[in-house]
């Protein structure tokens, strides 16, 4: 069967280019319980973040995902341009300079190009909206890789699940059977004292204790209720919609019953399968910690 289960890890790339830019969007993708976006881009694109984060949140709705922006520009409409002015001021500051310590250094003209503002890069104004046309597109690669790797690591983690899943019922069916072994571990226990004792108690006053002692320590309830989490664990799963905090809270539950089983009993059979219930239990704890 097909789960509609995703991982929160995972990884995406997308490239794109015009005449003359190229975006490169690389997205990971790691554990949380919460959904956090974390940007690396270019200052001057700032403005767009919030764009961005709509269509990643419209997509995805937990992990702590890492989105990094690489541009490249094939094409620069930057010009190199000199302030004239402060070039001649210099010059003018060199010449006093020179007639007043008596210098004669030459002003070479890397020289007067390594005064801070003598040179300078003039670029035009960057064109928001079109970079957001190129920045969408790559976007929407970079997300769809992304959550497809999640999608396949979600169906072998809900693989693995369902048959851990399976391997408890098949177990709790197993406790069912020796149930009945914790009420005739109590009236053995309890003969056993009577006769240390030695107190007469007639054997219709002794089936009452037991009777009473077997309906406290009985634990049929708590594996019918193992049971059904079985059940409702599985059908969690199924359900087209972010489930990793529901079955974690429904495992809560499934340690719950079974630690109380393993409570009320003094049996090596019992205490055995109940360690390989708690043992899958824990594996699969591990597992949904790593579903959205």
């Amino acid at each position: 069967m097909q789960y509609p289960i995703f991982s929160m890890t995972g990884y995406g790339q997308s490239s794109v280019s015009s005449g003359k830019l190229s975006i490169t969007i690389e997205m990971r993708s790691v554990n949380s319980r919460y959904l956090e976006l974390k940007f690396k881009m270019p200052p001057m694109w700032g403005e767009l973040e919030e764009r961005l984060r709509e269509m990643i949140t419209a997509k995805l709705s937990r992990g702590r995902i890492e989105v990094n922006i690489i541009a490249h520009y094939i094409q620069s409409d930057a010009k190199l341009s000199i302030d004239w002015e402060l070039l001649e001021s210099v010059k003018e500051a060199h010449a006093k300079v020179e007639t007043k310590v008596g210098l004669s250094e030459p002003l070479s003209f890397a020289d007067l190009l390594a005064v801070e503002g003598v040179l300078k890069v003039e670029k035009p104004e960057e064109d928001l909206e079109e970079i957001w046309l190129l920045l969408k597109e790559a976007l929407q690669g970079a997300l769809q890789q992304l959550y497809l790797m999640r999608q396949s690591e979600g169906q072998r983690l809900s693989e693995d699940i369902v048959k851990r899943i399976n391997f408890i019922k098949n177990k709790v069916s197993e406790l069912e059977l020796l149930s009945p072994l914790v009420t005739n571990e109590y009236r053995e226990r309890l003969s056993e004292r009577i006769a240390e004792l030695g107190v007469n108690l007639a054997e219709d006053r002794l089936e009452q204790e037991v009777a009473l002692m077997a309906d406290r320590m009985s634990v049929t309830e708590e594996l019918v209720r193992l049971k059904s989490h079985c059940d409702g664990f599985l059908q969690i799963m199924t359900e087209d919609t972010s489930v990793g905090r529901k079955l974690d809270f429904l495992l809560q539950e499934m340690n719950r019953e079974i630690n109380t089983t393993g409570s009320k009993s003094s049996s090596l059979a019992i205490s055995r399968l109940v360690v390989e219930v708690k043992s899958e239990l824990e594996k699969i704890r591990e597992q949904i910690q790593n579903i959205e």
